[in-house]
């Protein structure tokens, strides 16, 4: 079960517009990976709503909606995944006389983070960024 829905992300928090081409379901099962590994892999024996307290159990689903908005931003989870390797490669090389140039396909999107630094501030009054920290 998701730990947010299309409603509150569009009711609740005002997320931004999805794109017909980008599906909200994967989105928001991709943002729960993140936030689960942001917050050391509670939610592998836990639920949402094993949160001590309703203001944490709203911090994490405003996380998710901000990671979710983070890959929106990018162009989707995949547009994100290939920029992070493009941004790794060599488009052009120059020694002597040889030139080497390398044209991509991939444009890269806005931002090529995937931690989304919005998520991480809604995370920290929740302590679950601190989990196994003594």
């Amino acid at each position: 079960m998701a730990m947010v829905d299309l409603d509150f992300y569009k009711n609740e928090y005002f997320g931004e517009e999805i794109p017909a081409t980008i599906g909200f379901d994967r989105l928001e099962m991709r943002a729960e990976e993140m936030i689960n590994e942001y917050a050391n892999y509670f939610f592998d024996t836990h639920t949402i709503y094993d949160l001590p307290l309703p203001a944490d159990v709203l911090n994490v689903k405003k996380a998710l909606c901000a990671q979710i908005e983070l890959f929106i931003d990018a162009g989707g989870v995949e547009e994100l995944a290939n920029a992070k390797q493009a941004a790794g490669e060599v488009s052009h090389v120059t020694v002597g006389k040889f030139s080497y140039d390398k044209t991509s396909a991939v444009s890269l999107p806005r931002s090529t983070a995937q931690r989304s630094d919005s998520a991480i501030n809604y995370l920290r009054p929740t302590g679950l960024l601190y989990r196994g920290v003594h």
